[in-house]
């Protein structure tokens, strides 16, 4: 039989007769050329629990200092970890919204737009404030050089205090006025200091100028701006970010070198320019197996979408409240710790690890989809009479005290419309623990001009895909 390979992770493009692909909780990893298949699509990772943090509200923030400390933040409340406890250490004055932590070596920052901004020595973890003459609050704060360095909300001005010090000079400050339009974001990266604005980008370096710091580096300018403040991080020695800029936006860039690099692909673009609103979105990043991952989610979409740099390829990030009720993904903010990556719930205080062997998100089923491309043959009706599953089998758990369940089950579906209905579902089984001679086989299923396939499975089991072996043979019209 001749095999069907899958290539593409999610791509439903603007008009579903150019592709119809949906990629939902599974990602591709790219083989060596003499495997079987091109591509293996595995299970995204579960959500283990590891911590609890205290008090109500969204987890905003986990930060993990220059010298390995763990903080969290819960609402309004500022806590460390400690030997596997959360220790309260400042109050900030907003409960909602991102919050930004770094740090001089000494002192971390943590601020969140107003001008309370908590700090806490991290050599005695006694928490003081930013405070006096040469404050204005910040939305943003990076170290660099010894210095950190905060943004003047609603303004083109940043500024920064004395080396390895929480000292400010209302003199220390500077301008990125290039273009009239203000910082609403930034970053720093190889010692450079990106300041995005809506529609353009200036880049700083350290001078050495112990009065002026910061000079504007030339020939780095770009008129090319930020959709989405904390949609800006830095992944594979790089910064990746939620664009727009004077003649529209929706686009997601990388830098290379200073010129932006779009990642971003057609069908996600117009998916993104679908959402009511874009200026909420957020990303964090994380490594795992070998994979970058730069993850993006839309909380007033309630969407996320996940970019693999190692296939540049896009797919879905979901979390299952129902069967017919889906939300973004679960995680609010990251941070590796203790050579775990840790992310904090958008809802509650819980603190999860990405667990490549865990099936589930803390218990609540995981819904994988992966769609077949277009299957046609020159406008000609196709009679399929045999889908046979190119997947992992013998993933059921034995009945044995681990996560996971006995027989495991694949759902089989298919459209026959350029994927606007699906028709019901068929149910085979993964195979039981040492069942691996079981094959994930369908019979007589129909013909079509346009057909394609999909796969969905909520099983709580490894799940790893390579595409199908496909029977078919061609009518007269």
């Amino acid at each position: 039989m001749p095999r069907v390979a899958l290539t593409s992770a999610s791509y439903t493009a603007r008009s579903k007769i150019a592709g119809a692909q949906r990629c939902v909780n599974l990602y591709p990893e790219i083989n060596p050329q003499d495997s079987p298949a091109p591509l293996t699509f595995y299970g995204t990772p579960g959500l283990k629990m590891w911590s609890t943090i205290p008090g109500d509200g969204a987890v905003r923030l986990l930060f993990v200092s220059s010298l390995g400390s763990l903080f969290g933040v819960r609402g309004n409340k500022l806590y460390r970890h400690n030997s596997g406890n959360w220790a309260q250490v400042a109050t900030l004055a907003t409960a909602e919204g991102r919050v930004v932590g770094s740090d001089n070596g000494t002192d971390a920052v943590f601020v969140d737009g107003t001008t309370t901004a908590p700090t806490v020595n991290l050599s005695t973890f006694v928490a003081g404030s930013m405070s006096g003459e040469g404050w204005y609050g910040a939305n943003f704060v990076f170290f660099l050089n010894g210095r950190l360095i905060f943004n003047k909300p609603g303004t083109q001005q940043f500024y920064w205090t004395g080396l390895y010090a929480l000292t400010l000079d209302p003199l220390d400050f500077a301008s990125a006025e290039g273009s009239p339009d203000p910082i609403v974001s930034g970053v720093v990266d190889h010692l450079e200091l990106w300041w995005f604005g809506p529609q353009t980008i200036e880049i700083f370096y350290d001078s050495g100028d112990a009065d002026a710091p910061f000079a504007r580096m030339q020939g780095a300018f770009n008129e090319v701006g930020c959709a989405a403040p904390h949609s800006v991080n830095r992944l594979d020695n790089t910064i990746y970010w939620l664009a727009r800029d004077r003649n529209g936006g929706s686009i997601v860039y990388r830098a290379n070198n200073y010129q932006p690099q779009r990642v971003s692909n057609h069908a996600l673009e117009a998916e993104i320019a679908s959402y009511s609103r874009i200026d909420d979105a957020f990303s964090w990043t994380y490594q795992q197996d070998g994979h970058s991952f730069f993850v993006l989610t839309f909380p007033s979409a309630k969407k996320t979408w996940c970019y693999d740099v190692s296939t540049n390829q896009w797919h879905e990030r979901e979390y299952r409240i129902s069967d017919n009720e889906k939300t973004r993904h679960r995680a609010n903010c990251h941070a590796y710790y203790d050579g775990k990556n840790l992310v904090g719930d958008f809802e509650n205080g819980n603190v999860y690890e990405l667990d490549l062997d865990t099936y589930t998100d803390n218990g609540a089923e995981i819904q994988r989809i992966k769609d077949f491309p277009h299957m046609v043959n020159s406008g000609y009706r196709q009679f399929f009479s045999k889908f046979v599953l190119d997947c992992q089998v013998a993933v059921g758990n034995g009945g044995l005290d681990v996560p996971g369940e006995v027989d495991p089950e694949i759902w089989l579906s298919w459209s026959d419309d350029g994927g606007n209905t699906w028709s019901s579902t068929l149910v085979q089984k993964l195979g039981q623990l040492g069942e691996f001679w079981q094959r994930v086989q369908w019979n007589r299923l129909g013909s079509g001009r346009d057909r394609i396939f999909r796969v969905a499975t909520s099983a709580n089991a490894k799940i790893a895909l390579q595409g199908a072996f496909l029977e078919a043979h061609s009518g007269t019209s």
